[in-house]
């Protein structure tokens, strides 16, 4: 959902770049804080995972990484927003920053395969697929989980949309 949340984002800010159209930099905006936090949910579960199974919170694990790294993505972008106060200027700055942030969130979504294969090896889904046995949760539940976890990202960017677009009536 971390990553949608930017891919939400990255849509916006190509349509903002292409037909200069308020409401898709809106909706990039309201789901800015949303993919945050669900970034830091994904950061800290896989710190409270990490102790068991490599006796430590943090390792250097590419996808650990790859996810602070989008962390820090998604504070510049909020940062960067709350930094410049002309509207235009900030949804072209931030527009950009979506956008390569955007490609940094692809790769983070296949980190372990582009740089550490041993580190690939240590996740339980690739060890249950070596070692021909079916994962714990069955694709009904993995379905189910994804979806409502994309509907919780739906709302909660729908609600901060409706936020950001009165606030941009009242002032005009």
């Amino acid at each position: 959902m971390a990553i949608n949340g930017y891919l939400l984002m990255f849509v916006g800010a190509l349509v903002w770049l292409i037909r200069r159209q308020h409401v898709s930099v809106l909706a990039a905006k309201a789901a800015a804080p949303v993919g945050m936090v669900m970034t830091l949910i994904a950061l800290v579960t896989g710190a409270i995972w990490g102790q068991p199974m490599w006796g430590t919170y943090w390792v250097w694990d590419p996808r650990l990484t790859s996810f602070l790294i989008l962390f820090l993505f998604y504070v510049g972008y909020i940062a960067l927003w709350a930094a410049i106060e002309d509207e235009d200027t900030a949804a072209d700055l931030t527009s950009v920053l979506a956008i390569v942030g955007a490609v940094f969130a692809m790769l983070s979504r296949y980190a372990v395969l582009f740089w550490n294969p041993v580190a690939f090896l240590l996740h339980s889904f690739r060890q249950a697929l070596l070692w021909q046995q079916a994962p714990d949760l069955s694709h009904l539940m993995g379905l189910t989980l994804f979806l409502s976890c994309g509907l919780v990202l739906v709302a909660k960017g729908m609600s901060r949309y409706r936020y950001y677009l009165a606030q941009r009536v009242v002032t005009t």
